[in-house]
């Protein structure tokens, strides 16, 4: 298969698979082994200046976690390892993904899929549009069309805002494609003064691992530091 362009997808080079990727690529993608190869991660994310900086300024349309989305992905750019993806034995990396979003529509259905495109080219507001767009007519047709590609190439983010868990492990099966990273955020709880929301992740272990996760999570949360 080609990657769409629209994801800027550019092949690996040697000089990026350094360390720990030069063995974690191959070991962590044999075929020949059974094994899972992934990471379950739940932690409580203290959101209180996010949340902050949220409620001072934000586009009509918008949500805290269409707010918490945009930041994400913006911070990914600057940590390729979440964006690798192998594709036919060979590893790209993504410099505009997409994301995958499921929808709650309730009834028989439960969920429905929603894509948003392009967002490392968008500023926040612009960003707002699309998901403010994509969500309402989600909810009156229901099913937007893409196929399985599009799911495995994107960031898998979803949203449990009723549910203030503490684990959560989710489903995972072999795909063609390999490397997505998902990230489920809960329900926020106010403790001590502080705002939190739990957070958790799947990381396939050839290209990400608690050490890479702590330094997204890291710079996620300087963006909302005043003065840095």
């Amino acid at each position: 298969m080609s990657i769409p362009s629209k994801y800027q997808p550019r092949l690996l080079e040697e000089k990026e698979k350094e360390g720990w990727l030069s063995w974690s690529l191959e070991y962590f993608t044999d075929p020949n082994v059974l094994q899972v190869p992934n990471i379950d991660l739940t932690i409580q994310l203290d959101v209180t200046n996010a949340y902050e900086i949220y409620q001072i300024n934000h586009p009509q349309g918008a949500t805290f976690f269409s707010f918490l989305i945009w930041h994400l992905m913006q911070t990914m750019k600057n940590h390729f390892c979440f964006n690798l993806r192998l594709v036919e034995n060979q590893w790209y990396i993504l410099d505009n993904p997409s994301v995958f979003t499921p929808v709650a529509i309730g009834g028989k259905n439960r969920f429905t899929k929603m894509f948003l495109e392009n967002i490392n080219q968008l500023s926040y507001p612009e960003f707002v549009i699309q998901y403010r767009r994509k969500l309402d007519q989600l909810r009156v047709d229901k099913v937007e069309y893409t196929g399985e590609e599009s799911y495995s190439l994107s960031c898998f983010i979803g949203n449990l805002p009723n549910l203030q868990f503490t684990g959560l492990t989710l489903h995972w099966r072999v795909l063609d494609i390999i490397g997505q990273p998902y990230f489920y955020f809960g329900k926020r709880y106010w403790q001590n003064h502080q705002l939190f929301i739990p957070l958790t992740v799947k990381l396939h272990h050839a290209c990400n691992d608690p050490f890479v996760f702590d330094l997204l999570i890291q710079d996620f949360c300087k963006r909302f530091v005043t003065g840095v």
